[in-house]
Formats: C-alpha cells, structure tokens, sequence
C-alpha cells in the first residue's frame, strides 16, 4: 500500500520558495535507509575514483611508459564498458543490485592493488579491463537500484542528491588528491613526481574504493523470490517504442556531446593561451555549478514536470553554447561555458529518473545498460571525428554541429515524450534489496 503524503509533499505544492527547500531538507530526511547506504558508497567510491583518475596517467608515465600505452590504457575501460553493459544489464535480474555492486566493487579494489603493487604492462593491460568491467556493474545497476530504493514523490531528490554528490565528491577529491603525492614524498623521502609517491595515491583510493563496500553490504535483501525472473522477448517487443525513444534521443545528446565536450580545455588553450592554473579554475567552477545545478533540478522539476524541466533547460543551454565558441573575449565565452554546464547537467539527473520510470521493473537494468551503450558508442565516434574536423578545419565547426545536435534533442524530447506517462510498479520486480513498508510502493 501507498504511504500516505507526508508533509513535506503538501509544503511543495506550495508556490513560496522556502516552503520548497523545505519540502527538499524533508525528502533527503525521508530517504529509505538502503537509499541512504548507497549515497554513502557513492561518496567513499567517488573519492576513490578521483584520485584514481587524477594520477593514474602521470603513474604509468612516471614508470617509463610512452603517451601511446598511456592511451591504450585510457580507452581500455570505456571500451569494455561498452562490451559488458548489455550482457550484464541482461542477467542483472539474476544477479541481484546489491551483489553487482558487490563485485564491480571488488573488481575495483582488484585493479588498483594491481596498479600499484604489480605494475607491470599486462597487469596494467589486465587492471583497465577489470576497471571497465567494474564501471559497467556499478553503473548499470545505479539507476534501477534508485528507481526501486525510493518513491514517486522523492524520486528526483534521490536522483538529484546523488548526481549533485558524485560533482561535489569529484571537487574536494580533486583539491585534496592535488596535495597528496608532496605530503607522502615529503614523508617517505622520495620525488613527489616519482612512481613511489603515485602508488600511494593509488593505495589510498583502494582505501576508500574497499570501504565503500560496508554501505553495500548493509543493502537489506528481500530475499530470492525474485531471483529467477528473466527478461522475455515479449516483454521488450511491448516496450520497443519508449525503449527506441529513449535511445534515439540519448544516441543523439551523447553525439553531440563527444563532439566537443572532450576538448574544451584544447580550445580554451588555442583560443585564448590559457594558463594551467586559471585552466583549472574554470573546470573546478563548472564543477561546482553542475553540482548546485543537480541539486536543484528536482525543485524545478516538481513545478514543471520532468519533460518541460528537460526541454526548458537544454533549450536556454543554447545561446550560452553559442557565446562559449564565438564570443571574443575569454570573460564571455568563460561565462557561457558555467552556465551552459549548469543547464544542460540539471537536466541529466531528472532524464535519466523519467527514462527508468517509463518502462516496468524488470526493464530497468536493461534500460540503463542500453543507455550506457548509447553513450558510449556515441561519445567514442563523435570524439573520433572531431579530432579529425579540428585538424582539418578547426573548431567552430564542432560548435555548430553540437548546438545544432543539441536542439535536434530539444524538439525530439518535446515531440517524443510530453505524453508519456511514468509507470508505478506495485513492488518493485526484479530486485534483491529490503525496500521499507514505510517508505515505499
């Protein structure tokens, strides 16, 4: 049975704006202990990934390795990702969500000790595809595992909360983790740009990658009655109109995106000889605005409906995108680029809320690994052929062909999704985790 409307559920219907953030404090207070257990893996993961992400390269390259294996090294994971998701998305109702995260965890750890304690070249080659395979395990079972961990009325918060946590994680991490290789040089007495001083970072993010394990292992279970539930053929064939919809649209977005969204720092440097330093100040504040923009996309969301909230912003996104490329001065385009940012990424949290809600319980896994696929093939061949227009021609190519990309999603997601309903699964069907009667459908 439903729960009945709490009060932070009528404090939204009210238009004032303290009566919102309030209504938003009492859906994070509401949030399910399990939907709570995840955003604290979230965040220990995050930290992990972070500093993983920050020296892994100077790593490898501070071990005597060229740019080229350093390159193979980086496509390896996304790669695989892309391989995996659809099988794991398939046989995800088996697994279970708590168990996926279980092992993409596990592999995780199982990479960076192999990095750091065995960094030979096949144990470098064999850690990037266990970090591929793990990335593909926790990302596919994220969205689903959030869509069964929370209700219609606090969806988008947990959604939001947990987009707008993993930006702000990124951040600190990335601060914090910028220190680290001076403070263990300085204490183990060796080059702060040396291998030594790299394989303690990478230690320290297995830290926090195993510890996020315990929230995981807290997942209440609902037990195996679920367990052996498969999906059917005729179950996706009734579901291939919103599933094709959502792929088209998200095939497109991910295009464009991959087009440009990978050099902007290439452009910022060519166009206006940027600094490192202010380089980096412009990417932390984009940061920064896309977590605040995620945080507040569920108040928007709540007044507009999720589809007008989409389609509003990536529409306003336009103009900003177009400042960023042909403005002439850095201050201006500078200013595009945050407030694009921050439009376009409030919408992610609440598309990908609607995109799980449209389809049954049991298509949800494969949904987002479908998703998953999407914008990996996308963002991997759109990145291709920029590399070859921005040599060929330049850059303000690639402008055009995003934004017009962009306002391709804008009216496909208009026209394709303003008359769709979200469903609402009695109790969630494919699924291992212990959702409270309280709290949930």
């Amino acid at each position: 049975m439903r729960r009945p409307e709490s009060s932070w559920v009528r404090e939204f219907e009210s238009p004032s704006v303290i009566a919102a953030l309030r209504a938003y404090a009492r859906a994070v207070r509401d949030f399910s202990p399990n939907a709570r257990r995840y955003l604290v893996a979230t965040v220990l993961l995050g930290v992990g990934t972070s500093f993983q992400w920050l020296f892994f390269n100077l790593y490898v390259l501070s071990l005597g390795h060229d740019q080229a294996f350093v390159g193979l090294l980086a496509s390896l994971p996304a790669l695989v990702t892309a391989i995996t998701a659809l099988p794991i998305g398939l046989l995800l109702p088996r697994i279970g969500f708590r168990r996926s995260l279980l092992i993409g965890c596990l592999l995780f750890v199982t990479a960076l000790l192999g990095w750091a304690l065995h960094p030979i070249p096949s144990v470098l080659l064999a850690g990037a595809v266990l970090a591929g395979a793990a990335s593909s395990l926790l990302f596919v079972a994220s969205s689903p595992l959030m869509m069964a961990v929370s209700t219609e009325r606090d969806r988008n918060y947990l959604f939001g909360v947990q987009f707008g946590l993993n930006t702000f994680v990124g951040v600190i991490a990335n601060a914090i983790g910028g220190l680290l290789p001076s403070l263990f040089a300085g204490g183990l007495g060796m080059a702060s740009e040396g291998p030594v001083a790299y394989r303690a970072v990478l230690l320290t993010a297995t830290v926090f990658a195993f510890l996020a394990l315990l929230p995981i292992a807290r997942l209440r279970s609902l037990g195996s009655r679920h367990r052996d539930r498969i999906i059917g053929a005729r179950l996706i064939l009734s579901n291939r109109r919103p599933l094709l919809k959502l792929l088209v649209v998200q095939l497109t977005v991910s295009i464009g995106a991959g087009m440009l969204m990978p050099f902007v720092n290439v452009f910022y440097k060519l166009r206006f000889d940027l600094s490192d330093p202010t380089l980096g100040t412009v990417f932390a504040a984009s940061s920064l605005m896309t977590g605040l923009a995620a945080l507040l996309a569920p108040i928007f969301a709540g007044r507009l409906g999720k589809i007008r909230m989409v389609v509003l912003t990536q529409a306003l996104s336009l103009p900003f995108l177009a400042a960023m490329g042909f403005a002439p001065s850095f201050g201006v385009s500078a200013a595009g680029f945050l407030v694009r940012t921050a439009l376009m990424n409030m919408s992610a949290p609440v598309f990908t809320a609607f995109s799980m809600g449209i389809v049954p319980g049991p298509l949800r896994p494969l949904t987002s690994s479908l998703l998953i696929l999407a914008w990996n093939a996308g963002w991997a061949l759109s990145a291709w052929l920029s590399g070859k227009l921005q040599v060929a021609i330049g850059f303000w190519p690639l402008f055009v062909i995003t934004g017009s990309l962009y306002a391709l999603v804008v009216v496909m997601t208009h026209f394709l999704f303003r008359r769709t309903e979200e469903l609402t699964d009695p109790v969630p069907i494919v699924e291992e985790l212990h959702v409270d009667e309280e709290a949930k459908v």
